[in-house]
C-alpha cells in the first residue's frame, strides 16, 4: 500500500493505494498549513485525521503502508520539515520514512508521470514547484513577495474597489459585486471588515471574491482583466524561476508545466488562458497540462514512484477509474 496526502489552506485529502493504482480509502479534513491557522495543532490534526480516515476506510493499519509521500502547504523552510517529519515520527511511527515535501510538488504526477515538470498551483493561496532532470528540486514558498492566488486576487479586486470609490481608479463592476459577496451594505464596509481591530475578517475571506473576479474578466471587465493579468504575468515568471532553480534551460527545453488550483481548473477561467499567454512568453517551449486528476493523486502518485513502481499509463487508467468511485475528485 502506499498513501499520498496534500494539504492547503482550504483542506486536506488523503488517498491510499495499491502499487497498482487502485484506490482503497481516501479522507477529506480541513485546513493543513501550519501558518495558515491559528495554530500548528490545529493543521496537525488535519492531516493526522485525514490520513487515519484514508486508513480506516480501507481497513488498512499503518504498518502495512510500503510508503508515504506528504505533500503539505506551509512546508517552506527546513525547520517546516523537521517540524513534520517529528510529528509523524511521533504520531504516525509505523510509517516508514515519509517524504515531505511542499504541496507546490502534489501536482506534478498528474500532469507528467516522470515527475520532471514545474507545477503552479492558483488555489487559496499560491504554490509553484519544480523537479528538473537531474533529480533538484525547488518549491516558491515565500520568495513570492505578491499577493497570489484566491487571495491575491480578492485583495487586488477590493484595491480596485476601494480607488474607484476615492475617485482615483477607473470604474469596475467589482466595486457594486465585493458588499454583496460579503454581504455588507457598501465597500468602505467591506474595507472595515477586513481591517477593523476586533473580530476582522481572516485573510482567507478575500479568496472568496476570486470566482466573481474571473467572471467579470471573462465579461469584459477591463480592471477584473487587468487583475487577471497580472496574477497571470507573476505565475509565469515564478514558473521560470522554478525552472532554472530545478535545473532547466527555460529557453531551450521543452518544460512540462502542470496547473493546479480551482482558480484556474474552473470551467472557461480566464486565469487559464492568460497563464497560457504569459509561460509561452517565460518558458517558450513549454508543454502546458491540465490533469484530470486532483493533487492528491499526485502526491501517492510520487508515493508509489517512491517504491520503485513506474508510473505506466495502466496505473493512471486504474487511479483514475477508482478514485472516481471514491468521489474524491470533488475535494
Amino acid at each position: 500500500m502506499h498513501i499520498g496526502v496534500d494539504a492547503g489552506n482550504s483542506k486536506t485529502a488523503a488517498l491510499l493505494c495499491c502499487s497498482d493504482g487502485r484506490v482503497i480509502g481516501t479522507g477529506c479534513t480541513g485546513a493543513g498549513d501550519i501558518y495558515g491557522v491559528a495554530r500548528a495543532a490545529d493543521a496537525v490534526a488535519a492531516v493526522l485525521s485525514a490520513t487515519h480516515h484514508a486508513l480506516t476506510a480501507a481497513g488498512v493499519s499503518p504498518h502495512k503502508v510500503k510508503t508515504a509521500a506528504f505533500r503539505l502547504a506551509g512546508i517552506d523552510w527546513p525547520e517546516d520539515i523537521a517540524f513534520w517529519e517529528e510529528v509523524l515520527a511521533s504520531e504516525l511511527p509505523e510509517l516508514r520514512h515519509p517524504s515531505v515535501l511542499n504541496d507546490g510538488f502534489a501536482p506534478i504526477r498528474c500532469g507528467e508521470p516522470s515527475g520532471i515538470a514545474v507545477a503552479i498551483v492558483v488555489g487559496t493561496g499560491p504554490a509553484v514547484a519544480g523537479r528538473g532532470p537531474d533529480g533538484r528540486e525547488w518549491s516558491l514558498s515565500w520568495w513570492a513577495q505578491e499577493p497570489l492566488g484566491a487571495t491575491g486576487i480578492g485583495h487586488e479586486a477590493l484595491r480596485a474597489a476601494c480607488q474607484h470609490k476615492l475617485g482615483i481608479g477607473p470604474a469596475t463592476t467589482l466595486t457594486a459585486a465585493l458588499p454583496a459577496i460579503y454581504h455588507e451594505h457598501s465597500v468602505e464596509a467591506v474595507l472595515h471588515s477586513f481591517t477593523r481591530r476586533n473580530n476582522r475578517r481572516n485573510w482567507q475571506d478575500k479568496g472568496r471574491a476570486a470566482r466573481t473576479v474571473l467572471a467579470s474578466a471573462e465579461a469584459g471587465d477591463p480592471v477584473a482583466n487587468a487583475i487577471i493579468t497580472r496574477q497571470a504575468k507573476r505565475f509565469a515568471v515564478y514558473a521560470r524561476a522554478a525552472a532554472i532553480q530545478a535545473g532547466f534551460d527555460p529557453q531551450g527545453d521543452t518544460v512540462p508545466v502542470v496547473l493546479a488550483g480551482s482558480v484556474v481548473t474552473a470551467d472557461h477561467s480566464p486565469m487559464a488562458e492568460a497563464l497560457r499567454r504569459e509561460l509561452a512568453r517565460q518558458i517558450p517551449h513549454c508543454r502546458l497540462v491540465l490533469p484530470t486528476l486532483p493533487p492528491v493523486a499526485g502526491a501517492a502518485l510520487d508515493a508509489i514512484a517512491e517504491a520503485g513502481v513506474p508510473i505506466t499509463d495502466d496505473l493512471l487508467a486504474t487511479m483514475t477509474h477508482t478514485l472516481g468511485e471514491q468521489d474524491l475528485l470533488q475535494t
